[in-house]
């Protein structure tokens, strides 16, 4: 896992959540949907926690799964 590949993976979550704005999904649906397969889940994990730390996204837990969305506004 390279810093690179995370970078790129932050890209691709923001040009996904640009074309979905009201998509959620698992870090394995984000995986598979949104980047195409194109990292490992260590990457898009990194990714979306570097999102959720500046805000970007959320992190919302439904019985036993955690689903991803864009961050909504306060």
């Amino acid at each position: 896992m390279t810093q690179d590949d995370i970078e790129i993976a932050i890209g691709m979550i923001r040009s996904h959540l640009a074309a979905y704005p009201h998509g959620a999904d698992t870090l394995e649906g984000v995986a598979q949907w949104w980047l195409d397969g194109s990292f490992p889940p260590p990457v898009i994990a990194a990714a979306l926690e570097r999102l959720l730390a500046a805000g970007e996204m959320e992190r919302m837990t439904i019985g036993q799964r955690q689903l991803w969305r864009r961050a909504q506004p306060a």
